[in-house]
């Protein structure tokens, strides 16, 4: 993403308006992550933690194991070496679309900034354009949202859980 990474990661730094919509400020928040390509679909746990100056997400099996760890700091946007898999998109591309779900508008618009990234909001969602190109929409609820990759074809549902002790029940619909 030409100079919008960049700015999504200054504007992550201490002193900016980056609290994410629908969470607790710096605390653990476990979610079903539904990632959708073509044909294929892998539903995942995942824990979200963020807080100014770093959001980090590590992606679990259903069954717990941990496969992936996401870091979005003042050291740039990576995972974390020793990765159970080789994941088809590269950390900032998740990084950035879970800023574009969760960021209040004010603070994307303020890290799009002139780069040719924009925000435009309507009953319905959002939608990240880059240069007039449609690029993702991310709709739902704070408890099901859903990013659509225009450019990419990915689909990905993050939901609430249920009760901690079942695992399985989550606000987004199963399809």
């Amino acid at each position: 993403m030409p100079g919008a990474a960049e700015r999504l990661r200054r504007a992550a730094r201490p002193g900016t308006a980056t609290r994410a919509v629908g969470t607790a400020h710096g605390r653990a928040h476990t979610r079903r992550l539904t990632f959708t390509h073509r044909e294929g679909r892998h539903q995942l746990l995942g824990v979200l933690r963020h807080d100014d100056h770093k959001l980090q997400l590590a992606l679990l099996s259903p069954q717990g194991q941990r496969l992936l760890t996401l870091v979005q700091d003042a050291e740039g946007t990576r995972f974390r070496p020793g990765a159970a898999f080789e994941p088809p998109f590269t950390a900032e591309w998740l990084a950035n679309r879970l800023a574009w779900s969760l960021w209040p508008s004010a603070a994307l618009e303020q890290a799009f900034g002139d780069s040719g990234w924009t925000l435009r909001e309507d009953v319905e969602g959002r939608l990240v354009e880059y240069r007039g190109r449609p690029m993702a929409r991310i709709t739902g609820s704070p408890e099901c949202r859903i990013i659509d990759d225009i450019e990419g074809g990915y689909r990905l549902q993050i939901a609430t859980l249920g009760a901690d002790t079942d695992r399985t029940d989550a606000a987004c619909p199963t399809d």
